[in-house]
């Protein structure tokens, strides 16, 4: 059961995701990386299949790289998002849609502020301060509503993390 969930500050982002491979009743992998870090200033959370998370997220890293390698720049935070957008809603008009749910979170270098987005796989995008995707939303989105202030630091959003994370193993019968 995939459960990924975020939280964002003024500069800085938090992003947790479970590690288990889940097919059916079966528990197929404990140590899985939901997480990926894009370049220096990006990371994206995916659930969702693990097929088709491990490949939407190579490709969009890869892509990102060969735009920064062709045009000498790399894409700020809200433009990475809406190319995942569209790459995302270009795969839901193919034979073989992506059933990945994303959390992409950076850090803006023009704005000198942190981003968060939320996307599902049906391309929705939006900007949040905190969101969940999987069971996890269930769980964790009344903590964070609780934790969350306007200007908050990296610590109390750790602890918020960390209180989402218990949450979890406190209520989430199957994880």
């Amino acid at each position: 059961m995939d459960s990924a969930f975020g939280i964002c500050g003024k500069d800085w982002v938090i992003v947790c995701a479970d590690t288990s491979v889940n097919r059916s009743i079966f528990t197929l992998k404990h140590d899985d990386d939901k997480i990926m870090q894009l370049n220096q200033y990006k990371v994206l959370a995916t659930t969702g299949e693990q097929t088709d998370r491990y490949q939407f997220s190579n490709l969009m890293m890869r892509n990102l790289q060969l735009m920064e390698y062709r045009t000498g720049f790399e894409p700020g935070v809200e433009a990475t998002a809406n190319f995942l957008r569209s790459e995302m809603a270009q795969s839901l008009r193919s034979r073989s849609p992506f059933q990945v749910n994303v959390l992409m979170g950076g850090y803006d270098q023009i704005e000198k502020s942190a981003k968060l987005y939320w996307m599902d796989y049906l391309g929705t995008l939006q900007q949040v301060t905190k969101g969940a995707h999987g069971y996890a939303g269930y769980f964790v989105n009344s903590v964070l509503d609780q934790h969350f202030k306007e200007n908050m630091t990296l610590e109390q959003g750790l602890d918020a993390c960390r209180d989402c994370i218990k949450e979890l193993q406190r209520r989430f019968i199957i994880n």
